[in-house]
């Protein structure tokens, strides 16, 4: 798991969450004991979510990026925060100005820049093999609200995704078979009452 912040002129960007290099140490906010396959706090086997904040001072200015990834039936959120990036001013005029969220997919063979071991060992994955990711996963229960408030019903976006992605909450293709994935909206354009039409991308 990655989450980073980067303007349009840093590639690299600051980031935080759990991966490797090929050579290099990723990001060390959570193990492999607490974040994977059969993990303890999240399970990538299931759906968890996720909850991204973007807080902001009295200007407007963007303070930090607070990320938490729970999942039901564990009672360890894993929390995560960029607030030291030199890119904030950037930033924060590009979320004033609006941002459309996009969401992909990724299976390859050469992915350790992501997910390796890193040099010091103790990154997910020591070898990539695309073949053995499901061809398709969903995200769903999207939602947009202030900070400290829930999303009300008719703000939440009935979107379910298929194929790309994993994760706002992330199945694989044996949920979808059982039927619990609508026919696929991306992409294409739904009405959102309180937003008018969304597109997907």
């Amino acid at each position: 798991w990655h989450s980073t912040l980067h303007s349009s002129h840093d590639h690299s960007g600051v980031g935080v969450g759990y991966g490797g290099g090929d050579g290099w140490n990723g990001p060390r906010d959570f193990t492999s004991q607490q974040y994977g396959l059969g993990a303890t706090c999240i399970d990538t086997s299931k759906p968890f979510d996720v909850a991204v904040s973007f807080p902001v001072d009295g200007a407007g200015s963007l303070l930090a990026m607070e990320v938490t990834l729970s999942q039901e039936g564990h009672s360890c959120p894993l929390d995560m925060k960029v607030n030291a990036y030199s890119g904030m001013a950037e930033l924060s005029k590009a979320l004033a100005e609006g941002m459309t969220p996009v969401i992909s997919y990724w299976s390859d063979n050469s992915m350790l820049w992501m997910d390796g071991k890193g040099a010091d060992g103790r990154g997910p994955c020591a070898s990539d093999d695309a073949a053995a990711c499901t061809g398709s996963v969903r995200f769903y229960d999207f939602s947009v609200a202030s900070i400290g408030a829930h999303a009300s019903p008719q703000h939440e976006l009935p979107a379910h995704v298929v194929p790309h992605g994993q994760s706002h909450r992330a199945d694989d293709d044996a949920s979808i078979q059982h039927g619990k994935a609508a026919p696929p909206l991306c992409p294409g354009k739904f009405d959102v009452r309180g937003y008018g039409a969304v597109s997907l991308v």
